[in-house]
């Protein structure tokens, strides 16, 4: 019997080993190196190293602090579309979360960085609308899978350069702060809890609803990589 071998082959090898994969990590998978990107730029191991410039971390903030009222919509509409209600408590929860303590955390680097109102008020950056819009649009949307898609690619792209960087022994608490609020056990199980809710939606999907997941984490992505991007033009 002869083999497939050539590309019809690795074609039909990679359709089953798809079939075989959580839908999660095909989304990555198909990311490739964009996600290596996001997860590795450059600016978290400043951050991790304590070389990350205070006006390049000053901008970051700003801009990132914009997003907390469209990313609790967001995190809001897919509680409220999951489908029941011990899918909805663990999102209830890293909604009350968000909205305290990594609300206080913002608070106190902003008092400890010296930004006042009128920089914290300071227009979006074009970067920022971008990936405002599509965490409305994913909302509006009410479609539970395109909203864990986006959520998904926040969050999980977040643990993952989080975990991977080795912060320096003394860093200034709001460099150490926000690394630790993207690493450890809770942040892991809000992870685990928004990629296995979309993994367990999986078998349920058309093929429409499929790539429109896959279009949305492609969208994030995208987003993710513009606003590292941003953050890096204040250097």
């Amino acid at each position: 019997e002869v083999g497939n071998c050539g590309p019809q082959g690795d074609r039909e090898t990679n359709i089953r080993r798809r079939r075989s994969m959580k839908l999660t990590d095909e989304l990555r998978d198909e990311a490739g190196s964009t996600w290596t990107a996001i997860t590795h730029d450059a600016f978290t191991d400043a951050l991790a190293a304590g070389t990350l410039p205070d006006k390049t971390l000053i901008a970051y903030l700003v801009q990132d602090y914009k997003f907390l009222d469209s990313f609790s919509v967001l995190l809001a509409a897919m509680i409220a579309a999951a489908p029941t209600i011990e899918d909805r408590v663990p999102g209830a929860k890293f909604l009350a979360l968000i909205l305290s303590d990594e609300n206080t955390y913002f608070e106190r680097a902003f008092r400890a960085l010296g930004v006042d109102d009128e920089a914290r008020a300071s227009s979006e950056e074009p970067e920022t609308r971008a990936f405002i819009d599509l965490m409305l649009t994913a909302a509006r949307s009410t479609k539970l899978h395109v909203m864990l898609a986006v959520l998904v690619v926040a969050e999980w792209s977040y643990l993952e350069w989080g975990t991977r960087v080795e912060p320096k022994p003394g860093l200034a608490f709001y460099h150490q702060e926000w690394i630790d609020l993207h690493r450890g056990p809770d942040f892991e199980a809000v992870v685990v809890y928004l990629r296995g809710l979309l993994d367990k939606i999986a078998p349920t999907l058309s093929d429409a609803d499929r790539d429109e997941a896959k279009a949305a984490f492609r969208a994030a992505v995208q987003c993710e990589v513009g606003f590292w991007a941003m953050a890096r033009r204040a250097a």
